[in-house]
Parts: C-alpha cells; structure tokens; sequence
C-alpha cells in the first residue's frame, strides 16, 4: 500500500515538474499575443484551408496549426487574409507565422525565414477536357490562370506561349473560369487541383509531366530564431508521434510528406 502511495505521489510530481517545463518552454518564446500562436493562411485552399458550410476555418493546414500551438503548449489562433499579404502581415508582427501552404523562395527568404517542409507535391497544367493542349509545350498564345502571390503565377510568366497570366484569389475561381473557356489553363498544386475538380465536378483535367515540385514551409519573422527553432521541433514529434500522419490521412488518406 505505501509503495503504491509513494508511486502514485512520484508519479504525480513528474507530471507537475513535466507541465511546469512546458509552461517555462512555452512563455519562453515571444509570440504577438501572450499564450498564443497565431497563424496566418489564405482561407481559399481547399482542402489545406477554407471556410466550411457553417463558415468555420478548417483544413490540413488548420489542424497543423492546432497541432503545433498544441506542442508548444500555446493556444492556436488561425487567422485568414489574402495570399500575397500574408509576408508583409507576419512582417508587421500581425502573425507569428504563416502556415498557409506557402513555398520558400528567394524573394520571400530574403524578407523571413522558413521551417523545413511540412509536405510536398508539385506543380501542374490543367486544362478543359476537350482541350488538345497536352503539355506546357502545346500553349500558344494562351491566357493562364493562376493563384494571386503563388509560386504558380511566376513559373507561368516565364513560359513563352503563354500571352497573357490572369490571376484570382482562390483556385477555384481560376479552375471554374477554364471550364468556363475564359482562359486557356491553369497552373496549380497538382493534388489539390485535381480534389477541387472533383469536388466540384468540373470538367478540366491535368496533363504533362509535373512542371515543378510545390514544396510547403511555415515562414517566421527572421528576429524570431527561437519560435522558428519551436516550429520545427515540434513538427519532428508530430512526425515521430504519429499526429502528422493522422491529421493527413483524415484530409487526404495518405501521408504527403
């Protein structure tokens, strides 16, 4: 009985000693609002991040939000704004971070620094069914939608059939305008894509090989070392403890990292 006692109390002290240091972790890190990890994301990336039918934020990228504040024992505060604002509010300390399905190029790291990667896929052409565009190669004189800020629109300015890049907020107003005929192409995540056609039953297929791996990182303020140091170890444990496969399963029935 007393050895059971004695137990019950070491164990209980362990778990003291154990929430006292995530808290010390936790009130560690310097965050724009005390006890919170704020983070940022378009809210026009189905399945990574929208608005459901109740108007609730949801997606793979929200439950990674979720996940991490949940690590670095903050509670997380998800918050929405345009795409191609989403650098200048984190640099403007409106966000702690942008997990928002962002790709870590030059013009952004010279303004923040990245995580590693939290998933990866690639970029691809998407065209109407009856289209006889097969590849990048086959565009001429074309118009191509594109997401507004993304990685998409600067590889579609650089091809040389393309006349004329229209861009929009969400992807699925570009998808929706190609099988409309009011552009030529798009070029998206292929993945995502794809699930948004088929989502909303939309005639418009991907052809070509992958035009370029569309890699995914959590952009930080760059004086803020020790958040981005946070960030990346708490996404090792959600590897290692099995929530990152778990919360990708759910969106996707596979792990995409």
């Amino acid at each position: 009985m007393g050895i059971v006692l004695l137990a019950g109390i070491s164990a209980c002290s362990a778990s003291v000693d154990s929430d006292s240091d995530a808290t010390s972790a936790a009130s560690a890190l310097s965050t724009v609002a005390d006890g919170k990890f704020t983070c940022a994301m378009s809210g026009e990336y189905r399945p990574f991040n929208f608005y459901d039918d109740t108007n609730e934020l949801v997606g793979f990228d929200v439950d990674i939000c979720n996940a991490i504040a949940d690590e670095l024992n903050l509670t997380a505060e998800p918050t929405t704004g345009a795409f191609n604002s989403l650098i200048a509010g984190l640099k403007s300390n409106r966000y702690d971070a942008v997990v928002g399905s962002m790709s870590s190029t030059e013009e952004r790291l010279a303004q923040v620094d990245f995580t590693e990667p939290y998933y990866a896929t690639g970029a691809e052409l998407f065209v109407g069914a009856e289209s006889k565009v097969k590849d990048v190669a086959d565009l001429n004189n074309s118009t191509v939608g594109v997401a507004l800020g993304t990685t998409f629109e600067e590889f579609a300015r650089t091809l040389d059939g393309v006349s004329e890049v229209t861009t929009y907020q969400a992807d699925i107003d570009a998808l929706r305008d190609l099988e409309a005929g009011r552009v030529d192409a798009v070029i998206t995540q292929g993945f995502m894509g794809r699930y948004l056609a088929k989502n909303a039953d939309l005639k418009v297929v991907a052809v070509g090989d992958v035009l370029f791996p569309d890699v995914a990182a959590i952009p930080v303020n760059k004086d803020n070392p020790e958040l981005l140091a946070a960030i990346n170890a708490a996404l090792t444990t959600m590897h290692e403890d099995g929530t990152y496969a778990a919360i990708s399963i759910d969106w996707f029935g596979e792990d995409i990292s």
